[in-house]
């Protein structure tokens, strides 16, 4: 691999083509789809109450941000800043990250 190469493969993680390839996928539908909603919610629940503490904590991470994602790319959230939808996902990743602190470390006994 060339470093021209290279250089071409970062292309690929531009901006405007991530959010491109997400709507591709129809990520958007993430957000509204029950099966999806209640999948997390079993799954977080089970590992909670036996004791998975940091299980219970990293789906609560990983489901709250694809969540959050995918309902800020409903939303039509593009790369202009305030005006396209920023404050949105920049508020529902702080909500993820609190409630992923504090059962991974505030919770733990």
């Amino acid at each position: 691999m060339t470093w021209t190469d290279f250089l071409d493969y970062l292309q690929h993680f531009r901006t405007d083509k991530v959010l491109e390839q997400l709507a591709a996928w129809n990520i958007d539908d993430l957000s509204s789809n029950p099966y999806v909603l209640a999948g997390f919610a079993v799954a977080i629940g089970i590992t909670y109450l036996i004791g998975w503490k940091t299980t219970s904590a990293f789906l609560v991470g990983i489901g709250g941000f694809a969540l959050a994602v995918s309902y800020t790319v409903k939303q039509g959230t593009g790369i202009e800043g305030v005006g396209g939808g920023l404050p949105l996902l920049v508020g529902s990743g702080l909500i993820v990250v609190i409630i992923f602190i504090y059962l991974l470390f505030i919770k733990a006994e």
